[in-house]
């Protein structure tokens, strides 16, 4: 066992929250005291040295109260303050917003640009972003207020804005984080993947849910999803329940509604659907039926850059001759014989048009080497390795990017079991991937993209790939 003065880290770390060693009693919002030594503490926070030696009572005892601060954040708070470290491990949802509400407090901005860094890697490299982003976004802004402005708060939104609303959870994103998440993002430019109308029904919802579960359910009838508003509706229940929580449900909106953008709603469903429920203001109503008739016209359905996720099939009427489908057409596989070299296939649907468009790919059996990128409408040979060719743009199992003929490193080797996610933006006319969570950059070799493209996929035996 080495004895003190071998490591000026291990030693600083004895003195952490040590009764004996420390002059300065810290007691938290829970009530719970910890131990610092005011010379070190005054000496790595400016803060913290005008609190404990500006001649006021806190420079005189021994003893100092922070009822905003809990113990779990105050105590990463002193390990760093003391070790310039940051043990990642002791992280929850919860407590990283406390430790970067504290670290703000202290003004600790190299502590708040490590958490930063780190909410960055845990939301892009793991499965789990579309519950983690929207729980975070709701403790953060819980804590510092739907009008903070900082780069957590922004790194939150812009993650939350890349989910669809119609996944998340009714509770799973606060009524002030959903605030926070529409009021950033009205003006942005930035991708975004949900429909005003759904933004609209969501926050209803997300309102009503509030007063009881009975008012969630007469507003869900009155406001189908996207995918059912054609197909009539019949509302059964007694119009005077309605009534009785009809001016609640207003209240509530009043303050979230400048935020969205019902310009972007088709006139038809304004006028059929959302003006009968009597919770716009008439005014507000008014104001977008001027837009639209001077305009002729709604805006785009989606806010800044229209993020589509797309649930694809492979193409039956568009692949090499040897191919099988399997699974409803969601698997191409490559027989073990009958096939020599790369055969090619598409899917079912040509991308076109502004926006980003996303969609999942698996690897479920690579091969020497499986691939996945986009084509053009026409001129792919689809008997002949789609890299070779100028028509289309592929990422291998290899780790190369491969058009025509022109192979660039862009990521490690992968193989079985790997999940792809391409993002193809045609509005800059760009394409990157994400390898098992973990977005890469935009291909850099890759610019100018064609206007019309297909996903694609090139394997040989025994190769096995999904999509959707």
């Amino acid at each position: 066992m080495k004895s003190h003065g071998s490591s000026l880290a291990k030693d600083l770390k004895l003195l952490i929250n040590n009764s004996v060693y420390s002059d300065l009693k810290i007691v938290c919002e829970d009530n719970e005291t910890l131990y610092g030594c005011r010379a070190i503490l005054a000496a790595r926070s400016e803060v913290l040295d005008k609190l404990l030696f500006n001649g006021m009572k806190e420079s005189k005892q021994n003893e100092i109260k922070f009822p905003e601060i809990k113990s779990c954040a105050m105590k990463i708070i002193l390990e760093f303050l003391y070790t310039d470290e940051v043990n990642y491990t002791a992280f929850t949802p919860n407590n990283i917003i406390d430790t970067f509400h504290a670290a703000d407090y202290f003004q600790l901005p190299d502590l708040q640009d490590q958490l930063v860094e780190y909410v960055k890697k845990e939301l892009n490299g793991g499965n789990n972003n579309q519950v983690l982003a929207p729980e975070l976004l709701s403790n953060a802004v819980r804590k510092m207020s739907a009008s903070a402005e900082n780069d957590l708060i922004k790194l939150l939104t812009e993650h939350v804005a890349l989910i669809s609303l119609d996944t998340v959870k009714y509770g799973e994103l606060s009524f002030q984080g959903l605030q926070c998440l529409l009021s950033q993002t009205f003006t942005t430019k930035e991708p975004f993947a949900t429909p005003e109308y759904t933004v609209f029904r969501y926050t209803v919802i997300q309102a009503a849910k509030h007063v009881s579960d009975e008012a969630s359910y007469l507003f869900e009838k009155r406001l189908p999803a996207l995918s059912k508003i054609d197909e009539a509706h019949r509302f059964d229940d007694d119009q005077s329940k309605y009534e009785e929580i009809r001016e609640t449900i207003t209240e509530i909106l009043s303050s979230i509604l400048p935020y969205i953008d019902l310009r972007r709603i088709d006139v038809n469903v304004l006028a059929d659907i959302i003006e009968p429920l009597g919770i716009i203001p008439v005014n507000v109503l008014l104001d977008t039926y001027r837009f639209q008739a001077k305009e002729k016209r709604s805006l785009a359905p989606i806010r800044g850059t229209p993020l589509y996720k797309w649930d694809l099939q492979w193409d039956i009427r568009a692949r090499g001759i040897n191919l099988v489908l399997r699974d409803e057409n969601h698997i191409v596989e490559s027989p073990k014989s009958g096939q020599s070299g790369h055969h090619n296939i598409r899917a079912n649907k040509m991308i076109s048009g502004e926006g980003i468009y996303e969609w999942d790919v698996t690897i479920e059996e690579t091969c020497t080497y499986a691939w996945v990128g986009v084509c053009t409408e026409r001129g792919l040979d689809y008997s002949l390795f789609a890299g070779q060719q100028s028509c289309a743009w592929v990422l291998g199992s290899s780790g190369k990017c491969y058009h025509n003929n022109i192979g660039t490193n862009y990521v490690a080797e992968f193989g079985n079991g790997t999940n792809i996610t391409v993002h193809l933006n045609m509005t800059d006319k760009t394409i990157a991937f994400s390898i098992n969570g973990i977005r890469y950059p935009n291909v850099s070799a890759w610019k100018n993209l064609p206007s019309k493209l297909y996903p694609v996929a090139s394997l040989n035996p025994p190769g096995r790939i999904r999509i959707g």
